[in-house]
């Protein structure tokens, strides 16, 4: 029996589950956010455009939703 819960999980398929779905909403998050800084560019160039307006608000409100999934999911293993 190892001294640290790390060295054990390994073995355990419900946590190898759990970093694949926290490593897939990392990547999700990096990805909105490159998108996120490219409309926000544009929305830049021509602010009065309601379309990058709302494609703006939309992708930081998803951002929000993820960061609060990958908050409670880290969570459980501070």
């Amino acid at each position: 029996m190892s001294m640290y819960f790390y060295d054990e999980t390994d073995d355990w398929p419900e946590y190898q589950i759990i970093k694949d779905d926290i490593r897939g909403m990392e990547k999700e998050h990096l990805e909105i956010r490159k998108e996120l800084q490219k409309i926000e560019s544009a929305f830049e160039s021509d602010p009065s455009s309601a379309l990058l307006k709302a494609k703006v608000h939309r992708l930081k409100k998803k951002m929000k939703e993820i960061e609060k999934k990958l908050d409670e999911s880290l969570s459980l293993y501070r």
